[in-house]
Order: C-alpha cells, then sequence, then structure tokens
C-alpha cells in the first residue's frame, strides 16, 4: 500500500506555510508519526489473524520447557562431590623459601620418571602397594560389596551397595534358579532351550524381526563408565539380564525389566536396574554364561579370569598368568605371563565340558586351554601365530577351532593334535588369506558357516570350512561391509544367534550407517532387518543376541558405555 504526502492549494505564494498530510490507506494523518503508527497496527492485525503470533507462542514455550528440562540419562549417574577451594599459589621466592633442588633425571616407560636432587627424599608410605600385573588384589575372591566399592566414590551412592547386593542374592538368584532346573550344563551351544510351539520358526522370524524396535528411551541405559569391549545376555527366556565390561576392567549388569518398577518410586538413587563391579584392573575383552546361567565368565587384559557364581555370591578368579618367578610355583597360570605386552584377548568355553573347561587366546598369538575340574591344569600353551589372535570358535564336532587376527589369516585346526608340549607345533587343517587384519571368526550353531568380520571392510561367509584343507580361495558368501571403526571406538565383531531357527541362521553386526543402525542378516548373507530408533544415538559396536530361541532381542553396547536393546 502506497502513502503519499501532499500540500493544501491556496493562492498565496509561500508554499512554506501550506499544511502537509499524510495518506495511507486512503485516510490521512496530520504527522508522519501517526501514519507509523497505522501502519503498525496493520501488521499485527494480519499477524494475528493468520495465526502465526500463536504457533510462535508455543514453539517458544516448548523450547524453554525442553531446556529447562534435564535430560534423560538411565542407568549409572556419577556422583559429584564438592570441591573444597583449593589455597592460593605463592611464590617460594617472593616468601624466601629455599628451592627444594629436585628435577627429572630421566624418563622411562610408560610415563615415569626418575627424580634426583640433593634436598629429595622419597616417602615410601604414601606408595600403595601393587598386586601382579596392576590386578585387582592376589587373586582372592571378591564379595558383592567388596566390587562395587572398588567402583570408587564417582560411580557410588548411598544405597549402591545394598541394591547391589539385594539384586544379587535375591533377584539373579531366583532368575538363575527358574532356568537352571530346566536346563543343561553340557551341550553344544546350539542346544538353548526351546519350548514346542513357542520356538520361533523359519516362517515366523521375518515378522519377528521386523517388530524389533527402538522407539522408547527406556531401551537404552549407561551399564559402564567407559567403552564397552564385551557383551553377553542371561540365558533364561523370561528375563533380560544383559552384561557388558568396559576398558577399565568394569563389569555392568543391567536388569532391563526393572525400570518400570523404580520409575514408579521417583527415587533420585535409582539406577534403572542397572548394578556396576570392578572385578578387573585391565579391558574386559571377553564374557559369557554358561549355559545354565549359573556362572558368568569373564576375561581382562590384566592376565584373569573370574567367575562370578551367582549361588556363592563372589567373583572368583579361576585363573591368573604369572611370570616365572619362584613365588607363584604353586599358582595353575605359573610361567605363561608373557611381560606388560601380554593381555588376555578373548576366551571361549569349551562346550563340550560347560564352564569348567575353556579356551583363552593371547596378544602373543598363543591359544591355551584350562581345564578346572579336578586335576586343575593347562592342558595346553600353543603358539598358533607371531600376532595377537583376536578370537576363537570351537566346532560343534568339538575338536575343530577357527583363530583370526592380526596375522589376517584365518586358520583351522585340530585340537586334538595339540599337546603340552611346546616343542611340537601344530599345522593348520586349513586357512584362508585376507589381506588385513580380522577383528573375529565365528562358527555358526550348526557349524556349517564360519563368520568373518575383516578390516577388508567385507563379512565373509565360509561354508564347511571344518571339512576344507590348504588353502581356502574365497568364500562362499562376500558382504560389502563397513568397518573402519577408527580410534576411538570398539571394533565390529559380527555374531551369530546361538540358536537356529527350523534351520535358518542369523547374526548381528554393528554399522558405520546414519541414522545409526544395527544389522541383521541371514546366513545366506542377506541382509533381513535394519534396526533404527530413537534409542540409538551411538555407533553399538560389540552386539549379540539373547540366548532364547523363543523371542529375538539384539543387544548393542557403545563406546560410552551404553547398551541398546531391541525387541
Amino acid at each position: 500500500m502506497r502513502t503519499t504526502r501532499s500540500r493544501a492549494v491556496s493562492g498565496d505564494s509561500d508554499d512554506d506555510d501550506a499544511p502537509q498530510t499524510f495518506m495511507f490507506q486512503g485516510k490521512a494523518y496530520e504527522s508522519y508519526q501517526e501514519m507509523v503508527n497505522a501502519k503498525r497496527q496493520r501488521n499485527q492485525d494480519v499477524l494475528a489473524s493468520s495465526g502465526l503470533l500463536g504457533a510462535k507462542a508455543a514453539i517458544d514455550d516448548a523450547v524453554l520447557e525442553q531446556k529447562a528440562a534435564k535430560a534423560a540419562s538411565r542407568g549409572l549417574k556419577r556422583s559429584k562431590a564438592p570441591r573444597e577451594p583449593l589455597p592460593r599459589r605463592k611464590s617460594s621466592r617472593l616468601q624466601g623459601v629455599a628451592a627444594s633442588g629436585i628435577y627429572v633425571e630421566s624418563e622411562l616407560a610408560a610415563g615415569k620418571v626418575v627424580v634426583a636432587g640433593g634436598l629429595y627424599t622419597p616417602n615410601d608410605s604414601e606408595e600403595e602397594s601393587k598386586f601382579f600385573n596392576d590386578r585387582i588384589n592376589d587373586g582372592s575372591d571378591l564379595t558383592v560389596s567388596e566390587a562395587v566399592e572398588l567402583c570408587g566414590s564417582k560411580w557410588s551412592k548411598e544405597g549402591t551397595v545394598e541394591a547391589a547386593e539385594q539384586f544379587m542374592k535375591q533377584s539373579l538368584s531366583d532368575i538363575t534358579k527358574t532356568f537352571s532346573s530346566t536346563s543343561s550344563r553340557k551341550g553344544s551351544p546350539d542346544s538353548v532351550r526351546s519350548v514346542p510351539g513357542k520356538s520361533i520358526t523359519s516362517k515366523t522370524l521375518q515378522s519377528n524381526l521386523n517388530a524389533l524396535s527402538l522407539e522408547s528411551d527406556t531401551c537404552v541405559a549407561k551399564v559402564t563408565p567407559e567403552r564397552i569391549y564385551s557383551v553377553a545376555c542371561h540365558p533364561n527366556p523370561n528375563h533380560i539380564i544383559a552384561c557388558a565390561g568396559d576398558k577399565r576392567g568394569h563389569v555392568g549388569i543391567w536388569n532391563v525389566d526393572q525400570y518400570g518398577a523404580e520409575a514408579k518410586q521417583e527415587d533420585e538413587s535409582s539406577s534403572d536396574g542397572v548394578h556396576l563391579f570392578k572385578p578387573f584392573n585391565g579391558a574386559v575383552s571377553s564374557m559369557t554364561w554358561n549355559q545354565s546361567g549359573t556362572s558368568l565368565l569373564a576375561a581382562s587384559y590384566d592376565g584373569s579370569v573370574r567367575s562370578f557364581d551367582v549361588e556363592k555370591q563372589a567373583f572368583k578368579e579361576v585363573f591368573a598368568t604369572y611370570s616365572d618367578d619362584d613365588v607363584y610355583k604353586d599358582k595353575l597360570g605359573y610361567n605363561l605371563h608373557g611381560g606388560y605386552r601380554s593381555w588376555l584377548q578373548s576366551l571361549e568355553l569349551d562346550h563340550r565340558f560347560g564352564s569348567e573347561c575353556f579356551f583363552l587366546s593371547t596378544s602373543e598369538g598363543s591359544v591355551m586351554h584350562v581345564d578346572l575340574r579336578s586335576k586343575r591344569k593347562v592342558t595346553f600353551d600353543q603358539t598358533l601365530s607371531e600376532r595377537k589372535i583376536n578370537s576363537m570358535s570351537l566346532h560343534p564336532n568339538g575338536y575343530t577351532m577357527a583363530t583370526a587376527g592380526l596375522s589376517t589369516v584365518v586358520q583351522l585346526w585340530d585340537i586334538r593334535s595339540m599337546s603340552d608340549s611346546k616343542s611340537k607345533k601344530p599345522k593348520p587343517l586349513a586357512w584362508q588369506n585376507v589381506g588385513k587384519s580380522i577383528n573375529s571368526a565365528f562358527f555358526s550353531p550348526s557349524g556349517k558357516r564360519l563368520l568373518t568380520t575383516t578390516m577388508m571392510d567385507h563379512l565373509d561367509i565360509l561354508e564347511d570350512a571344518h571339512l576344507a584343507s590348504g588353502l581356502i580361495k574365497t568364500p562362499k558368501t562376500r558382504i560389502k561391509h563397513d568397518n573402519r571403526t577408527g580410534r576411538w571406538l570398539s571394533t565390529f565383531m559380527a555374531r551369530w544367534h546361538p540358536a537356529s531357527f527350523s534351520g535358518e541362521e542369523i547374526f548381528v553386526s554393528g554399522s558405520m550407517k546414519k541414522p545409526r543402525t544395527i544389522e541383521v542378516f541371514g546366513g545366506n548373507g542377506s541382509l533381513l532387518r535394519e534396526i533404527r530408533g530413537i534409542a540409538l544415538t551411538a555407533v553399538a559396536s560389540r552386539c549379540c543376541f539373547h540366548p532364547s530361541a523363543e523371542k529375538l532381542i539384539v543387544i548393542g553396547g557403545n563406546s560410552s558405555g551404553r547398551l541398546t536393546i531391541a525387541r
């Protein structure tokens, strides 16, 4: 709308005395300001009639509420202790205080220095006692309360110890008893309890996969303080007890379905069913429940293996590597520790004997078999590679083992030919050259397929590898898959579901795709499901299935210590 300015017409030649008028929408205004005010009022009326002002006000209110509300944080919550003000720094020179005269004479490995100087006297009383390889203790059993207290005040608050003890003694014990009474303690990995009429079949598999959801924020919780290295799930089909081991030796156990009951109490001290323990001082590289669900077995970079016995309520050290010092001569792992560059990389249960026997691989390329039965011995300790072995997998036949790691070769061995003598080096039955390091290699429940995750950005499926001999040139199926997780994320390790569904086998893997995704594949390599949702906000590097054959549940762990449950 145009505005005009006009003057009154008169016979007088002096135009400066003529009155001015300002026109807007056909109306005359005596002053310019009156016309501007009229324009502003017109604009306000137009906005009010359009409804834009109301919409803006609603958006502003929503933004303010979102900023005011605390971010939802389920699981572990860091306790912030009040800081005391430190004394003000003062110059010793200005105060006339003589210099101490100490200086750094030399630097050693691991950030240590040699201090020298005439006035320096070390205070030995301040140095804490160290256990072998900087472990938690001398190998003694850890009670539940001790394992919780070792987490430190940062992750503990009032009632944390009592809540953990109550969960372990009551809830977990009841869950274990109801399951172990109906399960067998021995058997192959695919003998997961299955109820006729309730188990998933190949016909209903896809519909069950499509039903998996991550759309609720109750599907995620912080379970460990640091990056997750290993995940496991209790085998009871009626409960979800998800476990994770992190970079600093913490083990977090999450009773997923406990969240609802705790949320109603509105207790700020509630950890949403998450309980944290610290049985190790190194990364928890592997973790697994035995088939009956009575013990949780975990291996650590500090060279020890501990088992949480649900019945005895203790983290018991069942095995640990030691040096050749005579002090450790009576230890089961005597003379098996290879120095500060040696650690336990993976653990695999020997399914022929339940949880009483297991295999261990090391960063030095060796594999050992530990027998915890009456004689308690290391059956064999063989160097199978010149470099770190990332994973092992025992075929259901009980004697074919697959190993893979930094040597860039997948190798298959007959463990019957291995003895406790290191002088007799075994030879592989078959092998596949990959070209780059291999994160993992696992046999399927039937043993027909061998799944490998490689840094060649492939997921390879070898068929009947246990029957092969010599060089395996090409895999049966090769899936292009981005496995470059980088420095700050745990590597991908694709894993099979422990059960097969009417002959159909599936496996799960993390993914670098955006939006963040967990992928489920069929045994033939076909992509069956990409699981996405608001609960998955980071790369789930380590994934596994709930062992039950009655329902599909996927668990993913990320590098911020969070577990995500898709069900």
